[in-house]
C-alpha cells in the first residue's frame, strides 16, 4: 500500500514539476520535439495511472479503466498545453492507450509481482521525466557550462527518486515477510 501511495504521489509531483519546467522551455521547444514528449508522457503517465487505478479497485476493470482514462486525460491536457493543441491530442491519444493497457496489466498482473511491476513502472516514469527535462534544457540552453548547471539537480532528483522508491520497496517487502512468517507459525499451532 505504501509503494502505491508513493507512485501517486511521484506521478503529481513529476507532473507539476515537468509542467513548470516545460512553461519555461517552450518557446524553444520545436513542434515536433512538444509532440513527441507529449505523447510518450502521456504514454508512460497513464500506463502506470491504469495501474495505480486497478491495484487500488482490485477485480474491476472496467471501472478502474475508465477512471484511469479520465485521470490521464487531465495529466495529458497539462503535460501537452506548452506545446500546442497537436500536443494536447497527441497526448490524448497515447494516454487513452496508456491507460486502458495500464488497468489490463494490473488486472493480470499476479499480487506477488505487484510491487516488482510497481518498481518498474516507477523507473520508468522518472527516467522518462528526467530524460525529457534534459531534452528541454538542451533545446533551450545551448551554452555548456550552464547546462551543467541545470543537469545537476535533475540527476540529484533522480538519484533522490531512486533511493526512495528502493527504501520504499524493502520497508514494504520486509513488513510481508514478517506477515508471511506470523502465518505459517498460526498455521503450525492449529
Amino acid at each position: 500500500m505504501m509503494l502505491l501511495i508513493l507512485s501517486s504521489l511521484m506521478i503529481i509531483a513529476y507532473t507539476i514539476y515537468f509542467c513548470f519546467h516545460a512553461a519555461e522551455k517552450k518557446e524553444t521547444v520545436s513542434s515536433t520535439c512538444g509532440k513527441c514528449i507529449s505523447m510518450a508522457l502521456g504514454m508512460v503517465s497513464s500506463t502506470i495511472i491504469g495501474l495505480i487505478f486497478d491495484i487500488f479497485l482490485p477485480g474491476e476493470l472496467a471501472y478502474s479503466t475508465v477512471l484511469a482514462i479520465v485521470v490521464s486525460f487531465v495529466v495529458a491536457f497539462f503535460i501537452g498545453r506548452h506545446f500546442g493543441l497537436s500536443a494536447i491530442i497527441e497526448a490524448f491519444g497515447a494516454s487513452f492507450m496508456g491507460a486502458m493497457m495500464g488497468a489490463m496489466l494490473g488486472d493480470m498482473i499476479p499480487e506477488n509481482r505487484q510491487s516488482f511491476m510497481f518498481i518498474t513502472m516507477d523507473i520508468i516514469y522518472v527516467v522518462t521525466v528526467i530524460l525529457f527535462m534534459f531534452i528541454l534544457n538542451n533545446d533551450a540552453v545551448k551554452e555548456k557550462r550552464m547546462r551543467r548547471k541545470i543537469a545537476t539537480p535533475l540527476i540529484l532528483s533522480l538519484i533522490l527518486s531512486l533511493s526512495l522508491i528502493g527504501l520504499v520497496a524493502t520497508i514494504e517487502g520486509g513488513t510481508q515477510d514478517v506477515n508471511k512468517k506470523q502465518g505459517n507459525l498460526v498455521e503450525h499451532h492449529h
